[in-house]
Formats: C-alpha cells, sequence, structure tokens
C-alpha cells in the first residue's frame, strides 16, 4: 500500500485525515475518501471509534519522611543513587509505610534501614500529596531527634549533616521544596529545637 518512493507523503496523508477529517469526537464519514474501506464506518457506528482502554487506577503509596536533627541543631540528608527516578538529588531519608504500619513506626524501620541510625520520632512537621504520572504519593514527615548510629549510606550515595540554611544549596525533588519551608518557619518559632 506504501509507495516505496514516497512514503512519507503516505504518513502524512493520514495524519492529516486523522486530524481533519476522521476526527475522534465528529467524524465526517461523507468527506472521508477511505469511507469504502473503514470498518468503523462499516459497522455502522463510527463514533464508537476509537476504542480506548478503560484507565488503569494510579497506584497509591505512603511515604514516611524523616526529619532528622542532631543535638547541634544540623539536618540529615541523603543523595539519592543515580539511576532512577529523580536519581542524584538530596532528600530527607525515609521510605514506603507497610500495610498496618504506624507511620512513626515506618520512619523508625527506614532509618534503621537506610542510614544505620536510631532516631525518636517527634512531632508531625507537614503532609504532602504529590502525584506523578505513574503514581501518588503521600509525605507524611515528622521531625526526628537523632539518638545513636554513625550515618551510613546503605540506600544512597551519600550522606550528609547541613545547617537548615544550606539546604538551599542541595538539588532536591520539587515535594521537598515543603518540607524545607516548613523545617525552617518550625525552627524560626520561638523555643524550636
Amino acid at each position: 500500500m506504501l509507495d516505496p518512493r514516497r512514503p512519507r507523503a503516505f504518513n502524512q496523508a493520514l495524519m492529516d485525515l486523522g486530524a481533519t477529517v476522521c476526527t475522534p469526537r465528529n467524524p465526517s464519514c461523507g468527506a472521508c475518501p477511505w469511507q469504502g474501506y473503514c470498518a468503523a464506518y462499516a459497522a455502522g457506528d463510527p463514533a464508537r471509534f476509537p476504542v480506548k482502554d478503560a484507565p488503569h487506577p494510579v497506584p497509591f503509596q505512603v511515604i514516611g519522611v524523616g526529619v532528622v536533627l542532631d543535638g547541634a541543631g544540623r539536618v540529615l540528608i541523603d543523595q539519592r543513587l543515580n539511576e532512577g527516578l529523580l536519581g542524584g538529588l538530596w532528600e530527607f531519608p525515609g521510605g514506603k509505610q507497610e500495610e498496618g504500619e504506624a507511620i512513626a513506626a515506618t520512619i523508625a524501620r527506614e532509618l534503621v534501614e537506610e542510614l544505620a541510625i536510631a532516631v525518636e520520632v517527634g512531632q508531625e512537621l507537614i503532609v504532602i500529596e504529590h502525584a506523578y504520572s505513574h503514581k501518588r504519593l503521600r509525605f507524611v514527615v515528622h521531625l526526628c531527634t537523632w539518638l545513636a548510629g554513625e550515618p551510613q549510606a546503605l540506600a544512597s550515595q551519600q550522606v550528609r549533616w547541613v545547617r537548615p540554611a544550606e539546604l538551599a544549596d542541595y538539588p532536591f525533588p520539587a515535594a521537598n521544596a515543603r518540607i524545607i519551608a516548613a523545617l525552617l518557619e518550625h525552627l524560626a518559632r520561638p523555643g524550636a529545637a
């Protein structure tokens, strides 16, 4: 069916046909040069076509995040591995909540697994809803006090203690901007630790 010398012209003609005559919502079958070969027209209801798959539900996950502070007022951040989504960016440590697990337990478990540290999980700092094209996330962020263990990069490139004012010097994923703002606001309150 394709002209071997000008296949581009045929492809362009099909795209033009779909953009101007055979549109999904308002097909102009009377003006269509392809009408005699059209299965949708032969079926008697061309508006039913194209048939679209039902949308798949987007997975939803709850992520427990720990903003870990040490006795000197520094905050712990880690750098994501280069491969994968948001590779190489910095983040506050945490991970996926397991079914039936309290969020404080999620955060404590994740910090042991990812950084080999023990923390006291304190007050909730912020909850953030964030959507990607392939999943929806809820970040439940708690302030944490570092208790024991030297932070190790077990699931990341590196870890670093930084002053809260230095967080702007590190590239973070977009959702973390609200965490940083909430942390700075919390720390600015009288008596905050």
